[in-house]
């Protein structure tokens, strides 16, 4: 059988989510086809987070790495309002800010998704991983039923979800891709593999929690709405790299009409995407002086 139709749609006044598929008997070779076709969308790692190597120079002396994840893609549209897909939004918004950043000339930007495709939530952690990145920004846009939450929110991993975490990629990741190279973790068992990445979120943890200070600075220093709550912790299975400092960035929300009324409108981004990389200037600023200081 072969998948001839596929899709998933969210009730925006419940939370309800369904997904549809259609499936047709097809013979052997379109079946290998459409294989190869889901492998080629998911776990494939672009040639640009390639670039990574061993080796590289400190922080401060050559290009921050930065990798986007425009949330949602493909099969997945995520929050869906008034005709609004949030998964065009965030793709929108990944290559406008990716672009605003190489400018800089002091930014590298992979992205973990180019197009309107679906990447699973590991593979994008996969990506980062890869890339052997120095930051990884997660894009969203999210909505909810009863339409009163308004403005960017920044998200870090929940402290509790940090364990739970450790254990659940240590289940299900290759060895040599949970420490993004740092550390080669083949044959060991998912114990000590869990040891070692709560060792590496020891350093990894406030270095995520100083981005996401920055990243909410940056936001209301541009005088640009936030949430009420600006700041908060969830289990989002893309913050759980033990090794890249992760955060997700809710740009607004679908089910707000104020939101969605900026998110669609390209000077209101640029001016998101300038408080976004000002605020990444202050986190590497903090970064390199911490690192001049260990050095020391």
């Amino acid at each position: 059988m072969g998948v001839t139709r596929a899709g998933l749609t969210s009730d925006a006044e419940t939370g309800a989510a369904r997904l549809a598929l259609r499936l047709s008997p097809i013979d052997e070779a379109d079946f290998a086809r459409q294989a190869a076709a889901l492998a080629a969308t998911d776990n494939g790692i672009p040639d640009s987070a390639l670039r990574g190597g061993g080796g590289r120079a400190p922080l401060g002396m050559r290009p921050t790495l930065v990798v986007l994840d425009p949330g949602h893609g493909g099969v997945d549209p995520g929050a869906v309002h008034e005709g609004t897909q949030e998964a065009n939004i965030t793709l929108t918004f990944a290559r406008e800010l990716a672009e605003a950043l190489e400018r800089t000339g002091r930014y590298e930007v992979v992205l973990t998704r180019d197009s309107d495709v679906f990447v699973s939530l590991e593979a994008r952690i996969t990506v980062a991983h890869a890339a052997q990145a120095d930051v990884f920004l997660s894009l969203h846009a999210d909505a909810l039923a009863d339409g009163e939450a308004v403005g960017a929110t920044v998200y870090t991993l929940a402290e509790g979800a940090a364990d739970a975490a450790a254990t659940a990629l240590a289940e299900r990741h290759d060895r040599d891709d949970l420490m993004g190279g740092g550390v080669d973790l083949t044959g060991t068992d998912d114990t000590v593999a869990g040891v070692l990445m709560d060792m590496a979120r020891v350093q990894t943890r406030p270095a995520t929690d100083r981005l996401a200070r920055a990243l909410v600075g940056g936001i209301r220093d541009a005088d640009l709405h936030m949430h009420r709550h600006p700041w908060q912790q969830a289990a989002f299975s893309v913050l759980k790299s033990p090794s890249v400092p992760s955060v997700l960035v809710e740009l607004g929300f679908l089910s707000s009409d104020a939101d969605r009324a900026r998110l669609g409108d390209r000077r209101w981004r640029t001016q998101m995407e300038r408080a976004l990389i000002a605020a990444l200037d202050t986190w590497v600023a903090g970064e390199v002086a911490l690192q001049d200081l260990r050095l020391r």
